[in-house]
């Protein structure tokens, strides 16, 4: 399961250079950490996540700082099992502020139906786009204006990317996305309109979207949960294996 794992950090920071380069981020590397800066005033929208050991800490801390600070937006320095680079980012003011745990599909078998009633499909137009993010805003309680900034149309045509998308009666009510890196899925965005959970929307778009992995030559699935989701994806075959630490800044 390390070596998974390990694949999984470099899938987040992946999910976010392909984030970034569909929407315009900026985006930068600083040894082992990625860097991405969407311009919001939100700190989760601006991460720089370590897929590694960092060689100097307090530089890699140094630099990330400086990139965020020139462009006045909070961020959030993500690691899991660098504690150098955390007592770096630390003593240098950076103040701790939770952290997801990561869970991990170790082989993708048997993808399940959807629920009766519930059609999904892949994105393909810019209305597709539309949806997922009209979903992910409703679903997430973040404002319509802040999804569409992050969710570029250049996402559509990366071949890394796929977005599910699940509709009742033609209503998208659920939705997941899909970020590649190499044979990891990773499961970004699952969202499901307040009205309509309860109901095995969101597992089934998740279930999509590591399907649509396993086409593109995926053998395992990775995550972050939120606490919500948590019992749905350890019932799926998700296990926990430790969690990420979030460092908010600017000190």
């Amino acid at each position: 399961m390390l070596g998974l794992a390990e694949a999984a950090d470099r899938n987040l920071s992946g999910a976010w250079s392909l984030l970034g380069r569909a929407a315009g981020f900026a985006v930068t590397r600083v040894g082992t950490v990625t860097i991405a800066s969407s311009g919001l005033p939100i700190a989760f929208f601006n991460g720089a996540f370590s897929a590694g050991v960092a060689n100097d800490p307090e530089m890699t801390v140094r630099d990330t700082v400086a990139f965020y600070i020139e462009r006045n937006v909070p961020f959030l320095l993500w690691a899991r099992t660098d504690e150098a680079l955390l007592q770096a980012g630390r003593a240098a003011g950076l103040r701790d502020a939770g952290g997801p745990p990561l869970m991990i599909l170790p082989v993708i078998e048997a993808i399940p139906e959807p629920p009766q009633g519930l059609t999904i499909r892949i994105a393909s137009t810019v209305g597709d786009l539309l949806d997922h993010g009209n979903v992910v805003a409703g679903g997430f309680g973040m404002a319509i204006d802040v999804a569409r900034a992050i969710l570029g149309e250049g996402l559509l045509a990366d071949p890394d990317v796929a977005i599910a998308i699940g509709y009742v009666q033609d209503k998208p009510v659920t939705t997941a996305l899909l970020a590649r890196t190499g044979d990891t899925a990773g499961v970004y965005n699952v969202a499901t309109l307040p009205d309509h959970r309860g109901s095995g929307f969101g597992e089934a778009a998740t279930w999509a979207v590591i399907a649509e992995g396993a086409h593109r030559g995926c053998n395992h699935s990775v995550l972050q949960s939120s606490d919500a989701g948590y019992p749905v994806y350890k019932r799926m075959g998700f296990v926990d294996v430790g969690r990420y630490v979030q460092l908010e800044g600017p000190p």
